[in-house]
Parts: structure tokens; C-alpha cells; sequence
């Protein structure tokens, strides 16, 4: 049994016995799991009593700190809340939708006299009707180009009156015959919406019954010899064909269909919908999931059609599954029996092209990965050959010098790892030990000092060090590397006239071809400590300049001098100010003021 915390097991006691939502929390008060159940008392305590059937149920209840729950009239409803609820605070250990909240749906305000239709990411259920979601925003967005000289329905957002003409004049739609202008009252309530109605069968697929409706208006325009309208008709038919006939027929008896196929391999999972209308394929959706590493496909897909068709105004005329999912009763209940599970002939073939296409996301997913990852990989598997080394040098430290004639002399460490940076890890230093221009002597402690902080945190431990010069600047500063660190740390350096390499312990050098992948990483990496360095050595010199000629005077503290370099902006002006202007600063007087400009000529 979990151990909880006193507060929660009197949570626990006074638990109904009725449908609802539970909400688990942990220590810091966030969600991490949210169910439902038909007996929220029977279902929570099943946590508590150690009835955990897997590693992540396990590890879930470990994390539980606290409980809250909300009572429903039906488990349908409890399931609709679970849904918006798991949407709204996407919790650890539930399996998620990826981006859930961001598919697009198109929206027609039915309940509006004269309806809009638009794109819209939020789904509310408000009485109007939506349709998707959509998992390709580009393919949603052809479909509003082509509806908007088909169907000519507003955009717009005024509100029109059904009694009375409020508005004088119609926007550039009504020039462009994409929008009948109801606000300017040029098209009567019925004939509107006649066209919404035509509208929304075209997005719920029934192509063939608009293009009926369109022959017969076509003819009705033609016996009454008005023929611009006819022909306007004929391209909308022309244009509905055209859709029509690139889908492909799969079933003969016209219903409307969702095929729905699911892939997994590891942490990755994808479902597929096949959304058929009148037995054809209109579109094909495809749904990343996520938190999905030890559940299984049956679980998946049952928290999939949760999630999924909670915002669903309209169900097909059956659901095709490819596996049983858990709790089928009940889903098949919530969807009025409409989920089948086909054992053969068209229908498993469906299926088949479902599934094939989920895996097909998760493959080219994985391939993505592997892509994005040999841009970084393969230059350090080429370093590793081409310079015999014993393992891949997967970290890779480059210490760079800057210093102008010996002042201010600082030095850099940048960090890769993997070939990409890792800025956590970037060091910098003030030379401490070192007087005058000597690079090596700077190398020498920067090296030191650096092995000093990979002994605070051993993980920065480099697999090789790379340093800016020739074959004389390589050797001492392995040399140091020798009395504080490990002997597997490998160093080389890189000459910059045409990028040789040498190697520790080596006469010859190596020359790479200009193509070579790793010589481009250690360019890129040399590259990146010497920037550091630079930026370093600029913001070191120009507070040295500022503490010379400010701080030197007596009487200026380091809130004046702020106040100073914020008032004039810098020292040029600070020295040609008047006595008057240096006065009017807080904490400046007259004879400060007098100070600071006899001091400031004293340095021309």
C-alpha cells in the first residue's frame, strides 16, 4: 500500500461512490494523471491498495501527493470532462494527442442569421458547427481557397440584422464574388442559407448531392436564358468533379466510414484516420502520441478515441478498428455502437493501409532523428578514424588566448559534445599567475584551471582538447595536461595558415581535404572559442578603461559613476561636460565636478 500523507487518507474516506474525474497531484501541487470512473471511490483506491499492474502505474502512484476529483451524473460525461481536462493540463502519465490544442477545425457560426465560416483552433461546444480536426493546416487552407468562389460565404465579423439593412456598403468581397453581401441585403435569409447548407455537404464529403443540386439550378438558369449564371454553375460542377475524381473507391455501399490504424516502436506511437465519405477516401489524418513507452497499443488506442472523438460533433456510419481497445464496451456504448473490428475482406484492407501509414509517420520520424543526428555523429566517427583515436571523442574542449600587447589577458574553454555546443559547460578565465604577453605561459594555466573544474563535476571531462597553433604550441601544452590530468585525455592542435592537424606525440601532421565533415567541426569549434575569447577580452578592456579614468578619482563611487555613464554615455563626455551639467548629477557637487574635468584633460 502507498504511503500518503494524513490529509490525503481523509480525502480518501469521504470519497464517493459515484462517476467522476480524479485528478492525482504531486508534491508541488501540478497534475499528473487525470481518469475517470464510474465508482470514483473503487477506482482510487485501487492506487492505494498496491494494485499498480505495471512500471508506469507504479512509479505513478510513488509520485502521489495529493488527490482532487470532480462528480459527474453518467461516466459518459465523466469521460468528456477526462478528455478536456487531459487537453487542458497534459499531464505526465497520460498518453497525449501531440499539440493537441493546436489542429485546426473549420467553423460555420450556424447559430448566427447569416453564418460566417472560418478556421479556428479552439473547439467549443457553442451550438455551431465544426469540422475536423484537421491534422494538415495546408491542405485546410486549399480547402478555404477553393470554397470561397464555390460557396460565397462571409468572413467578415458584423453582425447583421435579419430585419433591417444596417450597413451602406459591402466589403471587396462582394466585388470579388467571393461573399454575396447579406449586409448590404442583396441575398434574403433562405437563399443564404441554402448556400451554408451546400457548404457544410461539401465538407462532410457529399460531393455528389451538391453537384445534383447545382445541375438543376444550371438548368432552371439556362431555360431562363441566364446563361452567366449557368456557366458559373457549370465551372462549380467542373471544379466538384475534379475533387471528386481524384479520390479512389474503396467500399460499394456509400456509408461513411473512419478507418483508424496505430503503429508503436518504443516511445513512438502514431495513429492514423482514414476518413471515408460515401466510400471514398476524402483525407488522411495522422496523430503523433506522446508519454507512450510502456503502455499498450490497446490502451492507446481506448485513450486515443477518448481524446479524439470528444470533439467530434458528427460520427461516421461506423468505426473500423485495427485492435480492441480497453474498455470496448464502454467506448462502443459512448459511440453508439458504431466501433467493428474487421476480420476480413475490403474492410481489413482499410485497416491495412491505415496501419501502414502510421508506421510509415513513425519511420520517417525515427529516419528524421537518425538525419538530424549524423549531421553531428558522423564528423565525430571520421575524427576518431582519422586520427586513430582509441574512442569516439564525443566531448571536445577548444581553449583559446586573447590579450593586446599583454593587457588584460583572458582565455576561453568552449564545450561541444556530440558535435553541438553545450553552453553550460563553456569556461572563461582571467589570467591569475601570468605578466605580459607569454601565450604559452596562459595555455599552461588555463589548462590547470580548467582540469580543476572537470575534478568539481567529473561529467565535463573531456574526450580530447583542442587548442589554436602548430606543432611548439601543441607539445607544451600537453605537456601541462600531463601533471593534472588523466593520460586518456587526448590533445591536438590546429594550425590556422591551411588547417594542419597535429597530434600529441606525433612528427607528421595531418592535412584533411577542405570537404572533410570532422576537419569542418574542428574549424567550427576553434571558430566558436576564439569568438568567446574575443567577447571576453572586449568587455574585460572596457571596464579596465572605465575603472582607470573614473574610479581613480577620489570622491567617485560606483553608484556615481553609474549615474555618470548612464546621464552622458560615455567617458569622451563625460570629459567634455561643464562643471554646471556634472553638478546636476545626485551625489555631484560643484567641487567634484571640478575634479572630474581637471582629471579626465590630465589624460589627453
Amino acid at each position: 500500500m502507498a504511503k500518503i500523507s494524513p490529509e490525503l487518507e481523509t480525502k480518501l474516506r469521504l470519497l464517493p461512490s459515484k462517476p467522476g474525474c480524479y485528478l492525482w497531484k504531486d508534491a508541488k501541487g501540478k497534475i499528473i494523471y487525470v481518469g475517470k470512473a464510474l465508482n470514483l471511490k473503487n477506482r482510487v483506491m485501487s492506487y492505494i491498495n498496491g494494485k499498480a499492474s505495471d512500471g508506469k502505474t507504479a512509479r505513478l502512484v510513488s509520485k502521489i501527493a495529493d488527490l482532487d476529483y470532480i462528480i459527474t451524473n453518467s461516466e459518459t460525461e465523466a469521460l468528456e470532462l477526462e478528455s478536456n481536462l487531459i487537453k487542458q493540463h497534459r499531464p505526465r502519465y497520460n498518453i497525449l494527442l501531440k499539440d493537441d490544442k493546436q489542429y485546426p477545425f473549420i467553423k460555420v457560426t450556424v447559430k448566427e442569421p447569416f453564418p460566417r465560416v472560418f478556421v479556428t483552433r479552439d473547439f467549443v461546444r457553442d451550438g455551431n458547427r465544426y469540422f475536423g480536426p484537421h491534422t494538415n493546416a495546408g491542405a485546410v487552407r486549399q480547402t478555404m481557397r477553393l470554397m470561397e468562389w464555390i460557396f460565397p460565404i462571409r468572413r467578415c465579423t458584423r453582425e447583421i440584422p435579419v430585419d433591417k439593412v444596417v450597413f451602406t456598403k459591402a466589403c471587396i468581397n462582394y466585388q470579388l464574388g467571393t461573399c454575396t453581401a447579406p449586409c448590404i441585403g442583396k441575398i434574403s435569409v433562405a437563399d443564404y442559407r441554402k448556400t451554408v447548407e451546400q457548404m457544410m455537404k461539401f465538407l462532410k464529403g457529399k460531393h455528389n448531392v451538391i453537384i445534383d443540386e447545382f445541375k438543376d439550378e444550371m438548368q432552371a438558369c439556362a431555360e431562363k436564358m441566364e446563361f452567366e449564371k449557368a456557366a458559373v454553375l457549370r465551372d462549380k460542377i467542373t471544379a466538384l468533379q475534379k475533387v471528386q475524381n481524384n479520390r479512389t473507391m474503396f467500399l460499394t455501399d456509400f456509408k461513411d466510414r473512419d478507418v483508424i490504424g496505430i503503429y508503436k516502436e518504443e516511445d513512438n506511437a502514431a495513429v492514423v484516420v482514414i476518413k471515408m465519405v460515401e466510400g471514398k477516401v476524402l483525407h488522411k489524418e495522422t496523430y503523433p502520441l506522446t508519454q507512450v513507452e510502456e503502455s499498450s497499443l490497446e490502451e492507446i488506442m481506448s485513450s486515443f478515441l477518448k481524446q479524439y472523438y470528444a470533439q467530434i460533433d458528427e460520427l461516421p456510419h461506423s468505426i473500423l478498428l485495427q485492435i480492441e481497445p480497453d474498455e470496448m464496451e464502454f467506448l462502443n456504448k459512448w459511440l453508439g455502437n458504431k466501433l467493428t473490428l474487421p476480420q476480413r475482406g475490403e474492410k481489413v484492407q482499410l485497416i491495412n493501409v491505415a496501419r501502414l501509414n502510421a508506421f510509415n509517420y513513425v519511420e520517417e520520424q525515427k529516419l528524421a532523428h537518425m538525419r538530424k543526428a549524423s549531421r553531428t555523429i558522423l564528423p565525430i566517427q571520421e575524427l576518431k578514424e582519422q586520427l586513430n583515436l582509441s574512442k569516439l571523442p564525443r566531448k571536445i574542449v577548444c581553449m583559446d588566448i586573447s590579450t593586446i600587447q599583454g593587457t588584460d589577458t583572458v582565455s576561453s574553454a568552449v564545450y561541444f559534445e556530440n558535435g553541438k555546443p553545450k553552453k553550460s559547460f563553456y569556461r572563461k578565465f582571467i589570467m591569475r599567475t601570468v605578466e605580459g604577453q607569454d601565450d604559452f605561459a596562459s595555455m599552461a594555466e588555463t589548462i590547470e584551471r580548467f582540469i580543476n573544474e572537470t575534478k568539481k563535476e567529473p561529467e565535463m571531462t573531456p574526450d580530447l582538447i583542442v587548442i589554436d597553433g602548430g606543432k611548439g604550441q601543441l607539445n607544451k601544452a600537453y605537456a601541462e595536461l600531463q601533471k593534472f590530468a588523466d593520460s586518456e585525455i587526448r590533445m591536438i592542435s590546429l594550425a590556422k595558415r591551411i588547417e594542419e592537424i597535429y597530434l600529441a606525440g606525433q612528427q607528421e601532421s595531418i592535412l584533411l581535404p577542405r570537404s572533410s565533415n570532422a576537419l569542418r567541426l574542428l574549424v567550427e569549434i576553434r571558430d566558436e572559442a576564439h569568438r568567446f575569447a574575443i567577447t571576453f577580452h572586449r568587455q574585460r578592456r572596457s571596464k579596465r578603461t572605465i575603472k582607470s579614468e573614473l574610479d581613480e578619482i577620489k570622491g567617485i563611487g560606483e553608484k556615481t559613476r553609474f549615474l555618470l555613464l548612464k546621464e552622458f554615455g560615455s567617458v569622451e563626455r563625460i570629459k567634455n561636460a561643464t562643471v554646471e551639467e556634472l553638478a546636476s548629477i545626485k551625489g555631484v557637487g560643484k567641487t567634484l565636478a571640478e575634479e572630474i574635468i581637471s582629471y579626465l584633460n590630465k589624460q589627453i
